[in-house]
């Protein structure tokens, strides 16, 4: 029996307090008057348009560089550090003559989607491959191993590293400074009201039983202006249908969002991950009358439902985005894979409640953590996205209601013995595929 396990749990049901630790974090970012504060679906959104948005650079007069981009609410980031609302004009050369500037790059490699995935990642989306037979700003044989290396990376890793960031924005802004101009690039976050943000933070709650918490956790938020996202569980063990509508009837401007189960459900009802992911997503959508973006992975009552097969099962199920890997990377990103790149984005998650050791500690802790963390994707005008459960905000408010006790007491038996059946040392009972 995996006693560790049911220690684990017992002492995170009784010690786990996140509300006193996500309330410091949330006076933190009220300091700070630049942070960007949404769901993950707005994030996505965002993320999406930018992507597939361009620069338009271009001589107006001697000595004058027109910058603009059809872009609603972009930012352009100018050499690396100055941030300006387009369109805006800055000087040049005299000698540069009139009309559209353009810088280019070679590229005759197999993975050119995920050439103009980097571009569009980073913001250079305005670089266009040279023609052929003509000089390119940007050799192929001077980048084409940092770009391997970054696609290597996001394969094993979901995620870029930054030497290969740094390596590959260093042979761009070149490029740009042998064409006369300086280095610009679409800034990685929105502005409000000609205000450009710095950072931004996206709170992510997995929603396993105390979906009657969520309420009290919107309440708080609101007082700092934040909203979340809320991974629900439509089939899950702890509530139903009608929890879920009750909720969604006071969670105002929140998310709600997919904590798929697709392995459980698959044995369950549906037979395979493809099928469970689709009717998981359509079941939900039919309970919140709304359409449903995201995704992640529940993996609680000792059992994991990701899989070899689990990406490619939310592509085809056609989720916006997923936030599956613990990666450590604070911006979205498309995955490569061997025929070009995931139309699903990718957003990393950087820090769960659950990592934190449950102790009388566990608050300060924990918020020293998320303000760490936030300060560190403040530091590249990146996304914090923290990771908590509604049931550490209250175990007396979720057990004030008698319907949970009555499935809390059906659930522990079960819970026993399938700890009872699993190894010391290993995570979950099950192991798919």
């Amino acid at each position: 029996m995996n006693l560790a396990m049911v220690t684990r749990a017992i002492r995170r049901y009784v010690l786990i307090q996140d509300r006193p630790a996500y309330e410091e974090l949330l006076q933190h970012l009220d300091t700070h008057q630049d942070v960007w504060k949404v769901p993950q679906g707005e994030v996505a959104a965002w993320w999406e348009r930018r992507q597939t948005a361009s620069l338009d650079l271009s001589i107006v007069q001697g000595g004058t560089l027109r910058i603009s981009c059809p872009l609603g609410d972009s930012v352009v980031e100018i050499d690396g550090h100055d941030l300006r609302i387009p369109p805006f004009e800055c000087s040049v050369s005299l000698d540069m003559p009139r009309g559209a500037v353009s810088v280019t790059y070679g590229y005759t490699g197999i993975h050119s989607d995920f050439v103009n995935e980097m571009l569009g990642h980073l913001g250079y989306g305005h670089l266009t491959p040279a023609p052929p037979g003509q000089h390119a700003d940007i050799a192929e044989e001077h980048w084409t191993t940092v770009l391997e290396t970054l696609r290597c990376s996001a394969v094993d890793n979901k995620r870029y590293e930054r030497e290969g960031i740094d390596a590959l924005r260093s042979l761009i802004s070149e490029a740009h400074h042998r064409r006369g101009i300086p280095d610009l690039r679409l800034w990685s976050l929105p502005h409000r009201s000609g205000r450009p943000y710095r950072a931004a933070v996206s709170t992510r709650y997995d929603v396993d039983k105390a979906i009657v918490n969520l309420p009290a956790i919107h309440e708080l938020e609101a007082k700092y202006g934040l909203r979340s996202t809320a991974y629900l569980r439509p089939m899950g063990l702890f509530y139903g249908p009608s929890e879920i509508r009750r909720y969604r009837k006071v969670s105002g401007e929140n998310e709600a969002a997919l904590h798929g189960e697709f392995v459980s459900t698959a044995e369950r009802r549906f037979g395979d991950e493809l099928t469970a992911a689709r009717k998981e997503k359509e079941f939900l959508e039919e309970v919140i009358c709304a359409e449903v973006r995201g995704v992640c992975m529940h993996g609680g009552e000792l059992r994991t439902n990701t899989t070899s097969r689990t990406q490619s099962a939310i592509e085809a199920a056609g989720f916006k985005y997923e936030t599956m890997y613990r990666n450590d990377y604070y911006f979205p990103l498309h995955l490569p894979t061997d025929q070009g790149v995931r139309k699903t984005l990718s957003i990393g998650q950087h820090f769960a409640d659950v990592t934190v050791e449950p102790g009388p500690a566990f608050p300060m802790i924990l918020a020293r953590t998320f303000i760490d963390r936030f300060s560190q994707a403040a530091a590249e005008g990146g996304i914090f996205v923290p990771v908590m459960h509604p049931l550490y905000f209250g175990l007396a408010r979720y057990l004030r209601h008698p319907i949970n006790l009555l499935r809390l007491a059906a659930f522990v038996p079960k819970f026993v013995v399938t700890a009872s059946r699993t190894k010391r040392g290993e995570q979950y009972s099950n192991r798919p595929e």
